[in-house]
């Protein structure tokens, strides 16, 4: 049995004449004819009554006529499902993302902008590290992530940038500093600071170690938190400063006062990264999205 058995079948039983379906499928008479009888053959059971007037569906037809368009308009269903699978408009993305990201606004526009265009993409997001984040990505355990610096060397991973991101100083809202920052960071040399072990983010580690450094500062790493929330909370309960990423203004404690300051010019990227094979429609049209501008990014 064959699907088109089942649209010819079809067709003889709504037009109820074999000669009128024949024309509207644009096959002869008979090959038709042919057609029914081997299906009825293949079932074991009449589906029609023929008289000179046309055909009348038996019980076993006005049955078989029930199933058959539920089973045609599944299969349609799942060709329309399977075109937009391969189209990105369908399936299921696990993205991580860090605990400050989460909170950006640019970041939150553009996903829902992705939920807009892609409604019937579950979009799961996993908030982790940016180290956990990496290794879950080359693991196949999420999809990809968005990530503050990274290893550009390694080639089993490539990413696409989302947005540039500065350093901010950060000191205890009744510090000294709140209302004016020190002229130069390595002012700052005798001033507790509160830092993150290197093996969670080596790249970032040793990329604002490098910043400090440039500015004549060797940070007095007395304190260490296990993330960016962490080592925040703990500047905003006296404890010492810090030196974070330009997205904490987004979910900073209002007992923190953060500072733009001329030793620390550069930007960073943000990146939408995956696994250099990932091939998924669905995923190519969220790294698009994320990383696309729009008028409606605004200002951040």
């Amino acid at each position: 049995m064959e699907i088109r058995h089942l649209r010819y079948f079809l067709a003889v039983a709504e037009n109820g004449s074999v000669a009128q379906a024949a024309r509207k499928l644009n096959i002869v008479q008979p090959a038709l004819s042919r057609q029914i009888h081997d299906l009825e053959n293949e079932l074991g059971t009449p589906l029609f009554e023929r008289s000179v007037k046309g055909v009348l569906l038996t019980v076993a037809g006005k049955q078989f006529m029930r199933d058959t368009q539920k089973l045609l308009a599944e299969l349609e269903a799942a060709k329309e499902r399977a075109l937009r699978a391969a189209s990105g408009l369908e399936g299921s993305l696990r993205i991580g993302i860090s605990h400050n990201h989460t909170w950006h606004p640019l970041i939150l526009r553009r996903l829902r902008r992705f939920r807009d265009a892609y409604p019937d993409v579950a979009l799961m997001l996993e908030p982790s590290l940016s180290t956990q984040q990496l290794t879950h990505i080359r693991e196949g355990r999420i999809d990809g992530g968005l990530i503050a610096l990274r290893d550009q060397d390694d080639k089993e991973l490539s990413g696409v940038k989302v947005l540039s991101s500065g350093l901010l100083l950060a000191v205890p809202a009744h510090s000294k500093y709140a209302k004016k920052p020190p002229a130069r960071l390595r002012d700052l040399k005798d001033e507790p600071c509160v830092w993150f072990p290197r093996e969670r983010s080596p790249v970032y580690h040793d990329y604002l170690i490098h910043q400090c450094q440039r500015a004549g500062l060797s940070p007095k790493l007395i304190l260490s938190g296990s993330d960016v929330a962490t080592n925040l909370g703990m500047v905003a309960a006296g404890m010492g400063y810090s030196i974070v990423s330009e997205v904490s203004k987004y979910n900073s404690p209002k007992e923190v006062v953060l500072h733009h300051h001329p030793d620390l010019p550069d930007l960073h990227d943000v990146e939408f990264v995956t696994r250099s094979d990932a091939d998924s429609p669905a995923l190519r049209a969220f790294a698009k999205v994320m990383s696309t501008p729009h008028p409606r990014d605004g200002k951040t």
